[in-house]
């Protein structure tokens, strides 16, 4: 650097003094990471943390300014508050080093951890309410020092949640009989970490909840030469390429066992597992040696391989097998037809399964989709139930759904980059741009032919959903048909490019103003996985905005059948049995359905006598 800084290049940051906190006694603990993707700069000492120009200004002015020395007050401060935060839940909790045996036994069997002695030792950090019925896992930086917290409930395991400073923390355990940066053991969940405890799996234990890892969080997994991962592939793929994946194994899915946890049940050997991980990446010119454990790994695992599957759409379902990572989808119907609004449901159904989603809304602000996703989100008109509008709002803001801050015509290099850069911050998995048409408008051929624009942009998210692994939607609309033909692949706006490069190709017919008894559905015309086609029938609910199926009137709910059960109990207590016990079955039968006949006559001839009386 210009200012003389020795700079060390680590896998996935720069590292140099902290001009802030050198001054200290222990100055050799002051270092600042920054991040070779994005610029954002952390000392893991002083906790100050910014963007790249900020970091600039630091370094190049020999004087603080006042706004920079502002900006240093207040994250102090916010360290501060943090710090007293976490003292005041120390009081009010308890370390679960000094419960009892049997108080650790009881913790265990509420929160179902698999329990162990060794399990024991990696939670004695933990604090646990008076209650025990809430558990404090304390969130740490690369100085081993506590900057936030993720609190989980009994019952409500999945929603864990975290607190503190800029959620720059991770919860990892001590390594086992092993030098501290020589390696650590990456899953998703808290069961991972305590099997992998209990088999004394040697390495660092690091929970990443969900596999999520935001980029500040990098610098206190600097130091290890080697970083085992275990647990989904899809989305450990993400995690392999922000640490850098020349450092990355990944420990192969063993006869659809996806997870530490699951392995463990099955009375496998997760010490050896781990010690045979398999290297995160292939080289450009790969054989099928070594691509044989993957394609074991996908025939043992064919349901997770057909993606996640839509509660809503259960009839897509089943055409489609479910939404996958690294496939281009697109979506089209007449002008009107609904396109957003379905798009925006089926993206709502997956964001509450986990897939963090982002939303390009070219055509409709933001404000108003969110409104419409909310109002799907809640099933109810919101108009008419304010008094709930926090309490769904507070719900909806939990789901991983991000929004490009564009509106109208954007040059497709600057929408790239925007999604790019969100894919690394925030682990995206589904991108949805509504629509293509209203990208093409600007650009660096602003002249040039709007066919040739609408490809590049085609051409430009295909490269993406493939490289990144990560599922796109593309919106469209088509080219103007006769109202009473069908559309068709070749109905998509400009050349066959589009529908050539697509995975899926999703049509919504809406023959409702061309037949006497017309309806609106969705066509599956391509499925490139399966090749499964069909039809999808969509029934819009106004109030909720909403497409799902709705459930079909059962058999059961035939008010003569409730009526019959109804007397199921007086059809019971008349039965008789005979000596022999297959005649006695049968008569058991035929019994019940005569009690059941005559009790039912009976009571309709009451009614009907009661009315006469009238």
């Amino acid at each position: 650097m210009e200012k003389g800084f020795a700079v060390q290049d680590g896998y996935t940051s720069f590292i140099t003094k902290c001009t802030i906190c050198a001054g200290d006694e222990k100055s050799g603990d002051s270092k600042v990471y920054v991040n070779k993707a994005t610029g954002y700069f952390i000392c893991p000492k002083c906790n100050i943390h910014g963007e790249w120009k900020i970091l600039e200004r630091l370094v190049k002015r020999a004087k603080m300014e006042t706004t920079i020395k502002d900006y240093i007050d207040k994250m102090q401060q916010s360290t501060s508050l943090f710090q007293k935060d976490w003292e005041k839940i120390k009081e009010e909790t308890t370390s679960l080093s000094k419960l009892s045996e049997k108080e650790m036994l009881d913790i265990f069997t509420l929160f179902e951890f698999p329990y162990h002695p060794d399990a024991c030792k990696v939670l004695l950090d933990v604090r646990v309410s008076a209650d025990n019925t809430i558990l404090y896992f304390p969130l740490k930086n690369a100085l081993d020092i506590v900057i936030g917290y993720r609190k989980i409930q009994a019952g409500r395991e999945e929603e864990a949640e975290n607190y503190g400073q800029h959620t720059t923390g991770l919860f990892w355990c001590k390594a086992h009989k092993v030098s501290h940066n020589a390696q650590a053991v990456l899953v998703p969940n808290i069961q991972d970490v305590l099997h992998l405890a209990a088999h004394k799996v040697p390495g660092s234990l690091v929970w990443l909840n969900n596999c999520n890892l935001p980029p500040v969080v990098l610098p206190t997994l600097e130091g290890y030469q080697k970083l085992c991962l275990w647990g989904d592939w899809d989305n450990m793929r993400a995690v392999a390429e922000k640490l850098g994946e020349d450092r990355c194994r990944f420990v192969r899915p063993t006869d659809g066992l996806v997870t530490a946890s699951e392995t463990a049940a099955a009375n496998l050997p997760l010490k050896t597992l781990v010690s045979e991980a398999k290297p995160a990446s292939h080289r450009s010119i790969t054989t099928f040696s070594a691509l044989r454990d993957d394609v074991y790994s996908e025939l043992t695992n064919i349901d997770k391989v057909r993606g996640i599957k839509w509660r809503r759409f259960p009839a897509l379902t089943r055409l489609l097998g479910g939404h996958r990572r690294g496939e281009l989808t697109i979506l089209t119907g007449p002008t009107g037809c609904g396109k957003t609004t379905l798009c925006a449901e089926m993206s709502l159904d997956l964001a509450q399964q986990g897939v963090n989603t982002l939303w390009g809304s070219f055509e409709i602000r933001n404000s108003r989709l969110a409104r419409t996703m909310l109002q799907q989100f809640a099933g109810v008109p919101l108009e008419q139930h304010l008094q709930d509008f926090n309490r769904y709002a507070d719900d909806f803001q939990k789901l991983p759904i991000y929004y490009l801050a564009f509106h109208g015509q954007q040059p497709i290099k600057v929408v790239m980059e925007a999604v790019e850069h969100a894919r690394y911050m925030h682990d995206i998995a589904h991108v949805v741009v509504d629509n293509v048409q209203f990208m093409l408008g600007l650009g660096e051929e602003r002249d040039g032919d709007r066919y040739q624009r609408q490809d590049a942009v085609v051409a430009a998210f295909r490269t993406f959903a493939t490289a990144r692994h990560c599922h796109v939607t593309l919106v469209m609309h088509p080219r103007k048909e006769r109202e009473s033909e069908d559309l068709s692949t070749s109905s998509i706006f400009g050349s066959a490019k589009a529908s050539q490069e697509a995975d899926n190709v999703l049509i919504i017919q809406d023959k409702r103003l061309t037949a006497v008894r017309g309806k609106k559905y969705l066509q599956v015309a391509k499925n490139r996985y399966s090749g499964d086609l069909g039809i999808v029938p969509l029934d819009f609910e106004k109030d909720s905005l909403s497409y799902q199926s709705k459930r079909k009137k059962s058999k059961q709910d035939d008010p003569d059948k409730l009526l019959d059960e109804c007397f199921e109990e007086y059809s019971i207590n008349g039965q008789h049995y005979d000596v022999d016990e297959n005649g006695a079955k049968k008569s058991n039968q035929v019994n019940k359905a005569r009690h059941k006949k005559e009790n039912a006559t009976t009571y309709l001839s009451d009614i009907l006598n009661l009315n006469r009386n009238r």
